[in-house]
């Protein structure tokens, strides 16, 4: 991603945000690895091929459920379920060694909750993925509203999921900002007309958020930190590693 036009977004637009909506996956946890894995066992088992992550990552947007009927639909009716809760099995059984918090992650998003700021995700993995990962990291406590991507007919880059999660925080698009680290989920924030925020501190490699045209770029999560509340900037100068210093 070429970023040499960067500079600084306004700090107090930041502080005035009510509502902050994060994208999942490439976002607030890398779990890319843990998909291409999963889909992989799957696919070996009851197609018997496997898919590039390449290939994989292409086919994004609808839920694990839906892509696994998308490749599997010589499959009967009790196959297919079976490979989707074998899908869900290896998700569960392999999180904790192929899934990321972003680091600053869990201390940003506790920050916002403190300071009042309303926390929606919204994403395209299904909510039964969605809630176990967030449980099993100690984030879901941090959410007003979690949007997963069975709760929407259509997924992103339509502005369904970022609408829904506005109407359960009680919130206008004015006053609220749409994070995520693909096109798809700057497109659905325009659509819903929000603020938009590229996240570029994954290392996933997916498309770049930044075609998309986000009104704001962040490279680093303190950068995302620093805007939403520009007065920490100076209080925390080891953000990253806070825990280790202690």
């Amino acid at each position: 991603m070429v970023l040499d036009d960067w500079t600084p977004p306004s700090s107090a637009i930041g502080r005035s945000l009510k509502g902050i909506i994060f994208d999942l996956d490439g976002t607030l946890l890398s779990t890319l690895p843990l998909i291409i894995h999963c889909f992989n066992e799957v696919y070996s088992r009851y197609l018997d091929k496997t898919l590039s992550p390449e290939k994989i990552i292409a086919s994004f947007g609808p839920t694990a459920r839906d892509l696994i009927r998308i490749q599997g639909r010589n499959l009967s009716k009790d196959q297919l379920q079976r490979a989707v809760d074998d899908y869900y099995e290896c998700y569960r059984e392999n999180a904790s060694s192929k899934v990321l918090i972003f680091p600053g992650i869990p201390e940003l998003l506790e920050k916002l909750h403190r300071s009042g700021r309303r926390l929606a995700v919204v994403t395209g993995v299904e909510r039964v993925l969605m809630e176990y990962t967030l449980t099993k990291f100690g984030l879901s406590g941090m959410f007003e509203a979690m949007v997963g991507g069975d709760d929407v007919r259509n997924p992103k880059p339509d502005p369904e999921g970022v609408k829904l999660a506005l109407e359960r925080m009680g919130l206008t698009s004015r006053e609220s900002i749409f994070i995520g680290d693909s096109p798809a989920d700057i497109l659905a924030g325009k659509a819903a007309k929000v603020l938009t925020a590229a996240a570029l501190w994954s290392p996933e490699g997916k498309a770049d958020p930044t075609e998309a045209g986000p009104d704001y770029k962040f490279r680093s999560v303190q950068e995302l930190s620093t805007f939403l509340m520009p007065s920490e900037k100076k209080e925390e100068p080891g953000f990253y590693f806070a825990k280790d210093l202690g």
